[in-house]
């Protein structure tokens, strides 16, 4: 009996501890949800300066502890309902996404909010429904988000709580539409990540128009008239005398490139043989939003790659753009098109500027949807004047044309082709230079005569020409 009277006192001073560890376990318990997902937030000892150091971390469905990488992350903060802690949540749910979209899938986050599918869903599907978003556009989406019920109960009441909740948030019609376009395609990429059964809002959130309204929209917003298409050459032509942006401009409109092939153009790719003056395509320049643009080379099985002859109006553009990179002792292999300190030209920077100029001589344009409309006002005048194919057309854009004939067979990077289809735009950018228009055109000519031969020039504005 003395032997346990010993040991009994041990035994209970484990029991004791024993139920002390649980209870604190029990106190590490979730503590706050985000968007339905578990979190506790432990406050920790405080700085030097006095500042409370909080360790944030996701838990479980259940709320049990997770194990694992970027589960959590230390803040300093005021206290537990700052902004920097609900950051903090934001950003554990985004490195650990494919894990969050596990726990929907399974349905063992009852309380998720459609907000944590913005956070969740990869890159590529965010930037999927988003589109070409702007930043004002996508926050109303994300309030209009906000007012929407948890995701277990969505699925019954979609189409209703939708539309109330942009209409309570989106009171411009032109933006609402914009809103809509985006929440379709949120609600498609749950159904695709299966998260959600069926997207029962897409009738309501798509405007279904007739084929006579898609027609009139896409011509409205496909092409510049050609008295637009004169002003603009106009403003460029004058502007470019002080700002040689507007040489890089007139280059887009006389050669129909991508933005980001204009950019990505560099000396080399200015090329002359014999009588033909071209641009070689060769690279492109892509940027997105907050990020450093790259140069990226095309490969030669791609098709993009390409030579589009020069008009006179595009040798104009060159010249203002290659004579200060001369000056400056640039090398072949520079961009041709740069900005300040003399990096290459950012795409994002570009837009900006043509969307300035457009609207000088377009005021509606910021009605106009399309981003890329001199590009596609240079591909109708191909067709309407120029009279080029839709091989040759779709050739000189970079695109894939529709024809084996064309698309393998037809050597549009020849010299013949390179005239034939710099006098097809001559056609076009003749029409683009009224008379009267103070600019100069300089044509240099190397003659082999025989002897006792003449030669005669003759142009309807006048001629003058130096011999050297």
């Amino acid at each position: 009996m003395a032997y346990w009277s010993f040991f009994i006192p041990f035994f209970e001073s484990i029991y004791t501890k024993r139920v002390r560890i649980v209870g604190r376990k029990r106190k590490n318990s979730p503590n706050m949800k985000v968007y339905g997902v578990p979190f506790r937030v432990t406050e920790m000892k405080a700085t030097t300066k006095g500042q409370i150091r909080w360790y944030v971390s996701m838990r479980e469905p259940d709320g049990s502890v997770l194990h694992g990488e970027n589960v959590g992350k230390l803040v300093t903060a005021k206290s537990i309902k700052a902004e920097v802690v609900i950051k903090a949540t934001e950003s554990i749910i985004r490195e650990n996404g494919e894990r969050v979209l596990e726990w929907l899938r399974a349905g063992r986050l009852k309380e998720a909010t459609p907000e944590l599918l913005l956070l969740a869903l990869p890159e590529e599907s965010i930037e999927r429904v988003y589109g070409k978003s702007d930043e004002e556009h996508r926050e109303l989406v994300r309030q209009v988000v906000k007012l929407l019920p948890p995701i277990s109960e969505l699925q019954e009441k979609m189409e209703t709580v939708t539309l109330r909740a942009v209409e309570k948030v989106v009171a411009v019609k032109e933006k609402g539409s914009v809103v809509k376009r985006v929440l379709n395609r949120l609600y498609d990429e749950a159904v695709s990540w299966g998260i959600i059964e069926e997207n029962r809002a897409k009738k309501v959130l798509i405007a279904v128009r007739s084929e006579g309204e898609k027609a009139d929209k896409n011509i409205n917003q496909r092409a510049l008239s050609l008295e637009e298409m004169r002003m603009l050459t106009a403003l460029c032509i004058e502007g470019m005398q002080t700002d040689i942006r507007y040489a890089a401009v007139l280059l887009h409109l006389t050669t129909g490139v991508k933005t980001g092939e204009l950019c990505g153009l560099n000396i080399d790719n200015l090329m002359r043989y014999k009588d033909a003056v071209y641009i070689e395509i060769g690279a492109k320049s892509v940027q997105n939003r907050g990020k450093v643009a790259e140069w990226k080379p095309y490969e030669r099985e791609s098709g993009k790659v390409r030579r589009i002859p020069c008009t006179p109006l595009a040798q104009a553009a060159l010249s203002v753009l290659l004579k200060p990179r001369l000056e400056a002792g640039a090398k072949v292999d520079a961009p041709l098109i740069v900005g300040e300190g003399g990096r290459r030209w950012d795409v994002l920077k570009l837009r900006a500027f043509e969307k300035e100029v457009l609207q000088k001589v377009v005021p509606e344009y910021a009605k106009i949807s399309r981003t890329d409309v001199i590009r596609t006002s240079f591909e109708h005048y191909c067709r309407a004047v120029c009279g080029m194919s839709d091989g040759q057309t779709q050739k000189i854009l970079g695109c894939k044309a529709a024809q084996t004939y064309e698309e393998w067979y037809a050597d549009y990077n020849s010299r013949v082709a390179l005239i034939t289809l710099c006098a097809q735009l001559t056609r076009f950018h003749n029409l683009l230079a009224k008379k009267g228009d103070r600019w100069k055109v300089a044509m240099h000519l190397h003659l082999r005569v025989k002897r006792g031969a003449s030669v005669k020039i003759q142009t309807e504005h006048g001629i003058k020409i130096e011999k050297w």
